[in-house]
């Protein structure tokens, strides 16, 4: 028998992310990535809040650009998934046009987010943001030499693909970490 586990909040959000990250790259099942992401993202949403940290980017700061009589429509559908993933009684459609790049912006935010409550950058969080940012280098305004060392660099991050990304990359951020 297993003794307890006393867990906090973001250790929770933590191990959740660490998970999706290890679903996400061996292309596990996306309805599960992003319950689980979802989970560990409000988590990590309302620490923040309880500690006056600053508002996360896709549930919070895009409200900021959405006109207010469209807010609830706006983070209806921004819930739409993880809602209908979780609950039977909210709704009466019995499918959903689920897009699971929705998961990869909730994973970004919610790792760049648990960074600032807890300074802490855990390895699979870097690893995951590094393949984030190589996939989507032209949403990102970085400084210029960093902008140029991406942009070298993502063509050879892009060819191993998920998973040879993963077995490639992981050990050598563990290295580094030693």
């Amino acid at each position: 028998m297993r003794p307890n586990l006393k867990i906090t909040k973001l250790d929770a959000a933590k191990r959740q992310l660490e998970t999706v990250i290890r679903l996400y790259f061996s292309s596990g099942e996306p309805v599960s990535i992003h319950t689980l992401t979802a989970a560990a993202y409000n988590i990590i949403r309302d620490v923040g809040r309880q500690r006056g940290a600053s508002p996360m980017i896709i549930k919070d700061q895009m409200l900021d650009y959405v006109k207010p009589e469209f807010h609830k429509e706006f983070r209806n559908k921004l819930n739409e998934a993880e809602n209908f993933f979780k609950h039977a009684d909210r709704d009466h459609e019995d499918t959903i046009d689920f897009n699971p790049q929705q998961s990869e912006l909730l994973i970004f935010d919610a790792c760049s987010h648990y960074y600032k409550l807890t300074e802490e950058w855990p390895p699979l969080f870097q690893l995951f943001q590094g393949w984030y940012m190589a996939n989507h280098l032209q949403q990102f305004n970085l400084p210029r030499e960093l902008d140029q060392a991406f942009h070298a660099g993502a063509p050879a991050v892009l060819s191993l693909g998920r998973q040879g990304y993963f077995d490639t990359v992981l050990p050598r951020i563990m290295q580094i970490r030693m």
